[in-house]
């Protein structure tokens, strides 16, 4: 029961929520009129692969621009807690994610997504490294009615390299919100 618990924190823990509006071309160009909202994060814990318990959170402000009916950018700012009380170590990562978003019409949609991570080592957590990603992917939109729609999105790193050690796997998928 237990296993299946972090399990689901650990699912959980993809969640994100963006805001997505929808323009016309005659859609006043202003900030007020084509900007978006929005924000993601993220919880897990229970023990890691070294028998160690951990607890996470994670918050994801973004701020986005329609550019044109089917095309929008963005940024996101990225901070990542992971605790871990056995031993008395909390280590913050915090990032930047300038992201491009295409919506092919109907409820498919490609997205481009580069991370800049900086992290503490674990062995000294004084010392920082930075992480490149580079995600590319497509999305599905189901639209819940009005402006709210859910997302599920499969995404690639194209700049993974195995042995940074820093991710698990190049693959992200993400399930979020639009309203």
């Amino acid at each position: 029961m237990k296993k299946l618990i972090v399990a689901l924190c650990f699912c959980c823990s993809a969640l994100v929520l963006l805001a997505q509006r929808e323009i016309s071309e005659d859609t006043p160009k202003t900030f007020k009129e084509r900007g978006y909202f929005g924000g993601g994060f993220g919880l897990s814990g229970g023990r890691d692969a070294f028998g160690n318990n951990y607890f996470f959170i994670a918050l994801n402000p973004i701020i986005g621009y329609m550019v044109k009916p089917n095309f929008s950018v963005g940024t996101g700012i990225n901070w990542q807690r992971t605790s871990y009380s056995d031993l008395g170590i909390n280590l913050d990562q915090y990032g930047v994610s300038p992201f491009a978003r295409y919506n092919f019409g109907g409820q498919l949609f490609g997205y481009a997504e580069y991370n800049y991570i900086s992290t503490p080592t674990f062995i000294n957590r004084n010392e920082r490294r930075s992480f490149n990603r580079m995600l590319l992917g497509l999305g599905y939109s189901q639209p819940l009615g009005g402006r709210g729609a859910i997302n599920a999105v499969a995404l690639y790193d194209v700049l993974y390299n195995q042995a940074d050690r820093a991710f698990a796997s190049p693959w992200v998928f993400r399930v979020f919100f639009s309203f």
